[in-house]
């Protein structure tokens, strides 16, 4: 599915990642773990074609990410920071849009019932330049279910929710546990990571300081690693 090798970025020649070498494969939910600023939206940013490498080479379905090589992000979802949508724009607008886009046949009823499932169908209609964060963070989940994808790349997806928000952006990813389908995910929760994930990737200093399963046997070992790495 995704194959990332020898990946180098710097900014203003200070080295963001350095050497970084693996792979996700199908049906897999990997969870990207690690302090602030050690490139782990970077990273995404560069999976989904959106930044450049200074080196080093990224494929999906064994096509090369590139700023030519389209084919490489038909099937990759990024949901970043920023929502990437119009804020004059209200929630089903926004939709309505993105399906058409990316050529998705959702009809008004289809975008009605994700905007249902997600908790937002009473601000269907409200610009969403007045929803708060969590509001936003569904609203991001709704295009997850809105477009198909095989590679979701999502940056903090339990930022700004509230105990419901995350527990609708949890049932969504037990749903996306498919041989089809997997999941990059930048994450700071490290218990739900070890329910939820079936691997983690920790970073620290742009490289990947280890990189393991998440069986019940690893659960110890993963928090004397994250906890020494983050204190």
């Amino acid at each position: 599915m995704l194959s990332i090798q020898h990946l180098r970025k710097s900014f203003f020649r200070r080295p963001v990642l350095v050497d970084l070498t693996f792979q996700v494969g199908p049906g897999e939910i990997v969870g990207l773990m690690g302090k602030n600023g050690t490139g782990k939206s970077t990273l995404l940013r560069m999976i989904a074609g959106l930044s450049a490498p200074d080196g080093g080479e990224i494929s999906v379905h064994g096509h090369r990410v590139g700023a030519t090589q389209i084919s490489s992000r038909q099937s990759v979802l990024y949901l970043g920071h920023a929502p990437g949508l119009y804020p004059g724009f209200s929630a089903r607008e926004n939709l309505t849009f993105a399906g058409r886009l990316y050529h998705e046949s959702a009809d008004r009823d289809g975008i009605r019932e994700i905007l249902r499932e997600v908790g937002l169908e009473r601000q269907a209609d409200d610009p969403i330049k007045v929803y708060s964060q969590g509001m936003l963070q569904r609203l991001k989940l709704a295009l997850a279910k809105l477009i198909s994808w095989d590679l979701l790349l999502f940056d903090e997806p339990f930022s700004g929710l509230d105990a419901q928000g995350r527990e609708l952006t949890a049932r969504f990813f037990q749903t996306m546990q498919r041989p089809d389908k997997s999941c990059l995910l930048v994450l700071h929760d490290l218990n739900w990571a070890l329910t939820h994930c079936s691997r983690i990737l920790l970073l620290d200093q742009g490289k990947i300081v280890r990189d393991a399963g998440c069986g019940p046997e690893t659960h110890t070992e993963w928090k004397r690693v994250y906890h020494s790495l983050m204190n």
